[in-house]
């Protein structure tokens, strides 16, 4: 009987970036309680083309072949390694049309993107990634580029302009679970404007202040480097009225993903509770 809490739906391009983000998707699974869903899309601008029709089919059909026999053997390699069970799926067809398909007919909970060196625009192109975060009502967690979860803990859970009670209220309360030290918060603020004292003092949380800048997030990353941060939270969807102060780097999500290295959680907004 399947008893998992969340759908987790993996996005792979088949490269390395891609194989750490699905270990992580595996290990945050094992954490919150959830099923695992590969998905990959074939271009057909990525198949060498020929005059003859034939040819050009033929060529297709092997390229089709040969990706989801890669596809199947990575799955089951990572299956292997931690006891899991993963499904696979792998489609021919325009990159956008075949994943909204496949979204629309498993309805996973979150969707997971890996990141490649240097730049987190060259996975998938920077239109797919703001195509899925800007569409998807769930949430998306884009990985490290190095595997950063285990799959029996969090050592340290951060939150980037997000305060406790913006996060899912039943993902919150399974994260809670495997927390083995303080909340980390990192704020940002603009026009002289804190956290406020209540937020500061809050139980089992730690706040760290930054003042925008140009170099706010480089800052930041030292900071979640130097705190063994294992994965950090973003809700872009903040809609507290006194938020303003955040909107500087919600609004930048690009730069937190390319120069933070751990998993970030972009949550939805559907539902919230209190970490503290």
């Amino acid at each position: 009987m399947n008893t998992s809490k969340y759908k987790l739906l993996v996005l792979t391009d088949l490269s390395k970036a891609s194989n750490i983000a699905l270990e992580n998707a595996v290990n945050l699974s094992k954490i919150i309680g959830g099923s695992i869903d590969v998905f990959h899309v074939l271009k057909p601008s990525n198949v060498a083309e020929y005059e003859n029709q034939h040819a050009t089919i033929r060529s297709i059909d092997e390229a089709r072949i040969r990706s989801k026999s890669k596809l199947k053997s990575i799955a089951k390699s990572i299956a292997k390694k931690y006891n899991v069970s993963i499904r696979t799926r792998c489609v021919l067809g325009n990159l956008k049309d075949e994943t909204q398909t496949h979204i629309t007919q498993t309805q996973p909970d979150i969707i997971v993107l890996g990141k490649r060196k240097p730049k987190f625009v060259d996975f998938f192109g920077d239109s797919f990634t703001k195509f899925i975060i800007n569409s998807f009502e769930g949430s998306v967690l884009i990985s490290g580029k190095d595997k950063a979860l285990s799959s029996a803990e969090i050592s340290s859970l951060g939150m980037l302009n997000t305060t406790a009670d913006e996060l899912p209220l039943e993902m919150a309360n399974d994260l809670r679970k495997h927390l083995k030290n303080p909340i980390k918060r990192f704020y940002v603020y603009t026009d002289g404007v804190a956290a406020k004292s209540s937020e500061k003092t809050a139980e089992n949380v730690v706040t760290f202040e930054f003042q925008n800048g140009s170099n706010t997030m480089n800052h930041i990353a030292k900071y979640v480097a130097k705190n063994n941060i294992e994965l950090l939270c973003i809700n872009p969807h903040n809609t507290n009225k006194n938020s303003r102060r955040l909107r500087s780097l919600t609004s930048n999500i690009k730069e937190a993903i390319h120069k933070i290295n751990v998993p970030i959680l972009i949550v939805n907004h559907k539902s919230t509770i209190q970490l503290q």
